[in-house]
């Protein structure tokens, strides 16, 4: 594999910095090292905590090929399972809503509580040396954090908090009405384009201008920052009146962008305005194809016109223009005429068009690849 491993100081000086090489955006084998090393031994946010909210609702989500259940039970504690029947490993449920008392699998009707220990297993009664216990749901490791659902594939993983520090206070900063958010759209795209290109996108607003009008029509260029804080980033800028994208009246107390990105592949976004945020989240399928669910969520149920035609403009407009440019890149990167590496274009003021976070972002990549 091509320049692999990474050396102890890839990118640890981002003013000197060229990006991973594109190996490590096209290689299966590289993709499943990540799988590993990374995406199977971090916290991944998957969704918000309303979606889970009252008893016997659930959510599935599927990850780096594991397809996971997360379940609040009858006792009002949730919990997460890998979403496969220990007896012969059908997919036991799909989609989201509310679970009956006990899951049943469709293939051969084996039940399971919601606390995942076994209900009934057909004629176990009479089959030799049958041990309930080895026939629960295998348990995943889930936590609500910041109003948002996390899992993590580790079971040994210490909490949110110790993977990102002092986010869940930023974000509750940011958007203090984040437990009261209500999921009022999803966009899922199944992306032709590897899980670190997206984050290479979201980690920079060099391209803001170019690609992205109606954002930047919005965002007083001379106030944006990136600021780095480890494991988490915070992107910020003051708002102002566009009539292609936020049209901010004078009540409103929220007069900033601020988008959070947390690791691995997790991005917040609180944006000018009051009572809503937009959430990318980021499921790894292979080394060339990653899920993606941008969701959108506002405070009240019932949406106003204006709320209705930001729907559309992220829908429309912003979504696709992103979508377009990382599938572009990925077809991009295997071509005999890109070089292999691209050089990070930081500058020494940090200023809002610096590449400074993608170097950040592939130092902690390369780090955690070496890791044992």
């Amino acid at each position: 594999m091509e320049n692999y491993p990474l050396p102890d100081d890839f990118c640890a000086n981002p003013d000197l910095a060229y990006t991973l090489p594109k190996t490590y955006y096209t290689e299966p084998a590289i993709f499943n090292l990540e799988a590993e090393k990374i995406l199977s031994r971090s916290w991944i946010c998957v969704a918000h905590g309303s979606e889970v909210r009252t008893a016997n609702q659930f959510i599935t989500r599927k990850l780096v090929g594991e397809n996971i259940i997360v379940v609040r039970g009858r006792d009002n504690v949730l919990r997460a399972f890998y979403n496969v029947c220990p007896h012969r490993g059908h997919e036991l449920l799909k989609g989201s809503g509310t679970a009956k008392n006990v899951i049943t699998c469709p293939y051969h009707a084996w039940t399971f509580k919601l606390d995942g220990q076994l209900g009934h297993a057909r004629n176990c009664e009479n089959v030799a040396s049958f041990d309930p216990e080895k026939a629960n749901l295998s348990p995943v490791r889930v936590e609500e954090y910041a109003g948002f659902i996390f899992v993590n594939l580790d079971p040994d993983a210490d909490p949110v908090e110790s993977q990102l520090p002092g986010l869940a206070d930023q974000l509750n900063a940011a958007c203090p009405y984040i437990g009261d958010l209500k999921l009022a759209a999803r966009f899922v795209t199944e992306t032709r384009a590897n899980w670190k290109l997206i984050v290479d996108n979201y980690m920079e607003c060099y391209h803001c201008a170019p690609a992205h009008p109606g954002f930047s029509d919005a965002i007083q260029a001379d106030t944006y920052r990136h600021t780095l804080h480890g494991n988490w980033t915070l992107q910020s800028g003051e708002a102002k009146y566009s009539e292609k994208s936020f049209k901010l009246d004078d009540t409103a107390t929220n007069r900033k962008f601020s988008g959070f990105y947390a690791w691995p592949c997790s991005m917040f976004n609180v944006p000018p305005g009051d009572g809503y945020m937009t959430v990318i989240y980021e499921l790894p399928v292979d080394a060339e194809t990653t899920l993606q669910h941008y969701e959108i969520y506002f405070t009240n149920a019932e949406l106003t016109e204006d709320q209705q035609r930001l729907v559309t403009w992220y829908r429309d407009v912003f979504r696709p223009e992103d979508l377009n440019l990382v599938e572009s890149v990925q077809k991009g990167l295997k071509s005999r005429g890109y070089r292999g590496q691209g050089r990070i274009m930081t500058d020494k003021d940090r200023t809002g068009i610096s590449e400074h976070g993608i170097a950040h972002f592939h130092h902690r990549v390369a780090q955690a690849l070496r890791e044992e």
